[in-house]
């Protein structure tokens, strides 16, 4: 098994156990999310971008349903201010655990259980081929919270690490509040629609990539 994939597995295995106390104790459930925006939607707007930062920083651990948070961003601060409320709490996010576990390095990877050869290979292969990792991070549940921590251990640039990140998240940022600023709460179609298109791309997007590395690295050989 690649070190990546093995080192991968054991951070999901991390994250599926705080989900699990999250939804055992019944934290950060959707409708609580939504009442907290309601009860927010006539105090400054402030208060409404603070609680979506908050909430984006709190998915690092407790798995919360962001493409919710940003739709509902979206539809209560309106697209441009929406928008820049999701983005802020993506990238604060992003850096927090990027910087948490740069600053662990290979300690990181020694707890997760990755021989000196291991770690080794997970940073040459992560600097290599990480960028795609972040471009299409958000196509699945956990994976962004994953390929920050990588990204972080494996020493990738920072300047790499926020262009690809902001290649990755800006576009699902903007759909994900155009929607959510044109949908209605009790039939949210457009956002909906959003969520299927922005899901369909991505995994096209994963799925050409991979074709095309499988065709390269034939013609390589």
């Amino acid at each position: 098994m690649h070190p990546i994939i093995k080192v991968s597995l054991r951070l999901v295995a991390l994250f599926i156990g705080l989900l699990l106390l999250t939804r055992l104790m019944g934290w950060f459930d959707l409708s609580d999310i939504k009442r907290w925006f309601e009860l927010l939607q006539h105090q400054p707007v402030e208060s409404l971008i603070a609680l979506v930062i908050a909430l984006l920083l709190a998915d690092l651990l407790f798995s919360i349903p962001t493409v919710w948070v940003a739709l509902f961003a979206g539809y209560f601060l309106g697209f441009q201010i929406g928008f820049g409320a999701v983005f802020l709490g993506l990238i604060t996010a992003a850096f927090c655990a990027y910087e948490a576990s740069r600053g662990m390095g290979l300690q990181l990877f020694s707890r997760l259980g990755l021989s000196a050869g291991e770690q080794a290979k997970v940073q040459d292969d992560f600097l290599s081929y990480g960028s795609l990792m972040l471009l299409l991070s958000r196509s699945a549940p956990m994976l962004p919270e994953i390929t920050y921590c990588l990204a972080g251990a494996a020493k990738m640039p920072r300047l790499k690490f926020t262009l690809f990140f902001c290649l990755g998240h800006i576009p699902y940022a903007l759909l994900t509040t155009y929607a959510g600023s044109r949908s209605n709460l009790e039939a949210p179609y457009p956002a909906l629609a959003a969520l299927l298109l922005l899901y369909a791309g991505l995994w096209g997007a994963a799925f050409v990539l991979k074709r095309k590395h499988k065709t390269v690295h034939s013609d390589l050989t």
